[in-house]
């Protein structure tokens, strides 16, 4: 099916346009929170073909897409809009009250993922930029004092050094702010003339309120906290203003309260916020020891099913920023990738069906290479259970490995075969020792995974079996 037949399968499973009260997605995952979840036909999705897996979180309905979620997505929308224009009468459906929808930690992690995962072309085009420079650098192609250098450099540190605003337009999006004023306060973050008055060391003020000598610049917690709280503010003065100001004064007011709000409160805060995030990956990966990896490697693939591995970003992407080094998050899912890719293969190596057999190495080489493991865990390992257990193995093998030697990430990518320059420090790129122990650790894993996936063995699927084709019929 293309793009265009699984949006037009997908929409009355999920109980109609009527039935949706946001949708979004992620690299690999289309999510639809319901005004009634009782009217999502989950097991039907299932069966669409295309669809690798179905995962409900609280209020919140993952369909698991793969690499085209995003043609779906634009398909879906549009399905969407075009049904609001042709059925302007149909009934809307009243939202129930769940216990789910009273789970704070789902909606906040839930939250968090919206504002983040809108950001990986950006955070993958500045890591790829970044790493295909440094492979220059290294192999003589060019200096570090070429001018070619230094502009490549600078477009793709962008990406990172101007995350705020970024963070803020996906803020946006999430809690349904304007977009253009989130734009604007992530912008006033990094206005240079702000980056002067912090560097100088000068006391800085407004109204009369202090404001702290902060550096902005690659930060994403406090755009989330701001854009959040903007929102209702623009909310309540879109309500209240008399509808003869409001076109201008609504704008005005929301900028005059949340930037002053977010210097002298909201910034210093949640900059605190991203320190303790930093720490904690620090603490976790030093005190702990290098136990700490293997162990969070053991449980991860479960981690991954819920979808709130998106969450663990912003701790790797703080510790990047605030230390140069990711010593835990990025280690932790260069694992999972690499396991579901060998126990993934390790089923095409011994399946009987051909059909698997196509689908597992498609999904395998996919997170090889790329990275990407929903298509590996939803329509290969998880469906058949005990690849889970080897995959679990090889994490904690390669974790123990890559803990003990002290594993660093240098660039917050999604790690693969094709971005391992994210394991050479730029400061050192003529050390390969780290690269070596990523490269040592990934083999650790593949090759504990490949040999456990074939010794726990798992119940094959029938070349026969077309219960999905019927059921669809």
């Amino acid at each position: 099916m293309n793009s265009k037949e699984i949006a037009q399968a997908l929409l009355p499973l999920v109980g109609g346009k009527q039935n949706i009260e946001k949708t979004w997605h992620c690299a690999t995952r289309l999510r639809v929170i319901p005004k009634n979840p009782e009217l999502i036909n989950i097991e039907k999705i299932k069966l669409i073909s295309g669809v690798i897996g179905v995962v409900k979180q609280g209020d919140q309905i993952q369909i698991v897409i793969g690499n085209r979620v995003d043609d779906v997505y634009n398909a879906f929308q549009e399905l969407i809009a075009n049904e609001n224009d042709t059925n302007s009468e149909t009934q809307e459906v009243p939202r129930t009250k769940t216990k789910e929808h009273t789970n704070i930690i789902s909606k906040v992690l839930g939250a968090i993922v919206g504002c983040i995962t809108p950001l990986i072309p950006v955070l993958v085009a500045g890591g790829m930029g970044k790493c295909l420079i440094l492979i220059a650098k290294m192999v003589h192609l060019v200096s570090d004092k070429d001018m070619t250098y230094q502009i490549l450099l600078l477009i793709f540190d962008s990406a990172f050094y101007f995350l705020p605003i970024f963070v803020a337009l996906a803020a946006a999006k999430q809690f349904k702010a304007n977009p253009y004023l989130a734009a604007l306060v992530g912008c006033a973050l990094l206005n240079p003339t702000f980056i002067k008055l912090v560097a100088s060391g000068k006391p800085l003020s407004i109204f009369g309120l202090p404001v702290m000598s902060i550096s902005y610049g690659s930060t994403i917690i406090p755009a989330i906290m701001a854009i959040w709280i903007m929102s209702y503010i623009q909310h309540f003065l879109d309500k209240h203003l008399w509808n003869s100001i409001k076109p201008f004064m609504s704008p005005l007011l929301t900028i005059l309260i949340i930037v002053p709000l977010t210097l002298v409160v909201i910034g210093p805060a949640m900059t605190a916020v991203s320190f303790a995030l930093s720490k904690i990956v620090f603490f976790l990966s030093g005190k702990l020891g290098p136990l700490s990896l293997a162990l969070l490697a053991l449980v991860y693939p479960w981690i991954v099913t819920t979808g709130m591995h998106s969450a663990l970003a912003i701790a790797g992407i703080e510790a990047i920023n605030k230390n140069g080094v990711d010593p835990l998050t990025r280690a932790l899912t260069l694992m999972h990738n690499i396991t579901q890719a060998s126990a993934t293969l390790a089923i095409a190596f011994k399946t009987k069906n051909p059909e698997l057999r196509g689908t597992a190495i498609s999904a395998g080489l996919t997170a090889l290479f790329a990275g990407i493991t929903e298509p590996c865990l939803y329509g290969v390992t998880l469906r058949l259970r005990k690849p889970m257990y080897a995959c679990m193995i090889g994490g904690f093998c390669g974790g123990l490995y890559a803990g003990f030697k002290g594993l660093n990430a240098y660039v917050f990518m999604t790690p693969g075969l094709i971005t391992l320059p994210m394991w050479i420090n730029p400061a050192n790129p003529n050390n390969l020792s780290n690269l070596w122990t990523a490269i040592i650790a990934m083999i650790i894993a593949a090759a504990v995974s490949f040999v456990m996936t074939l010794v726990l063995g798992f119940e094959d699927i029938p070349s026969k079996n077309k219960q999905a084709a019927q059921a669809l019929a």
